[in-house]
């Protein structure tokens, strides 16, 4: 009688705990939010960003976007320190729950080694990140893994903290998609 019950209680947590992942598997999430979009705000001079149309993440059949946004945006980088242009993307529902927030990188643009990127979490703390944007092409680079409660991404065209304050200018840093997967 213990032996039947002792088997059946393996077989019904065991049961449980398949559920319990399954249920968490079938709740990720992915929000990916385009630049020009609704949530992108966009700073500095507006002559200074360029505009690529029928390119970037959102083209025809790659993104769940707007044809309106089958664009992407670049600027040059800003040559020693300090910003001039730069992007907030806020995120459309801050969930409650650790995410990887991922940058589109295009092939045409993204000639900038020392990308600046922030992540705002938790309310409040930031995240700071250097993201050599040439390294990528028609894919996604990793922003930031396993932060809680992502609220917004920054991207400036000034020079991340591995290269802060260098001198070198003529670089273009792209502004595409930002994905934000729970």
């Amino acid at each position: 009688m213990k032996t039947k019950l002792r088997r059946s209680l393996t077989i019904m947590v065991t049961v449980l705990a398949l559920l319990a992942l399954l249920t968490q598997t079938a709740l990720a999430q992915v929000w990916i939010h385009a630049n020009g979009g609704q949530y992108f705000t966009q700073y500095g001079n507006a002559a200074n960003f360029f505009f690529i149309n029928n390119d970037g993440y959102c083209i025809n059949g790659r993104g769940p976007c707007d044809p309106s946004l089958w664009y992407l945006q670049w600027t040059y980088n800003h040559a020693g320190c300090g910003v001039e242009e730069y992007a907030i993307y806020t995120m459309a529902s801050v969930q409650q729950f650790n995410g990887n927030t991922y940058a589109w990188l295009d092939q045409s643009t993204g000639t900038m080694y020392g990308a600046d990127y922030s992540v705002t979490y938790n309310g409040v703390s930031t995240y700071s990140v250097t993201v050599n944007q040439n390294a990528y092409s028609e894919m996604w680079a990793t922003i930031a893994s396993g932060l809680f409660k992502t609220s917004a991404v920054r991207l400036t065209d000034g020079w991340g903290s591995l290269y802060w304050c260098n001198g070198a200018s003529g670089y273009q840093v792209e502004f595409d998609e930002i994905k934000l997967e729970i």
